[in-house]
């Protein structure tokens, strides 16, 4: 199952990227430790719209 990932910047950029629920994890984590001042959610509202994640291969298990 993929997630939907949004990382929101405090400067005000925010991205929107589908992910694999396994790899969300490990990516929520990382971010929250590298980007303190983000705004980092995931959820469940995947649209066919939303791009993979760069390099997605590096946040699966």
């Amino acid at each position: 199952m993929d997630r939907h990932i949004r990382i929101e910047y405090a400067g005000g950029a925010t991205f929107d990227y589908r992910v694999s629920d396994a790899a969300a994890v490990e990516l929520e984590r990382k971010l929250r430790d590298w980007l303190p001042d983000a705004e980092i959610t995931v959820d469940d509202q995947v649209t066919d719209g939303l791009p993979m994640v760069p390099c997605a291969g590096l946040w699966e298990p």
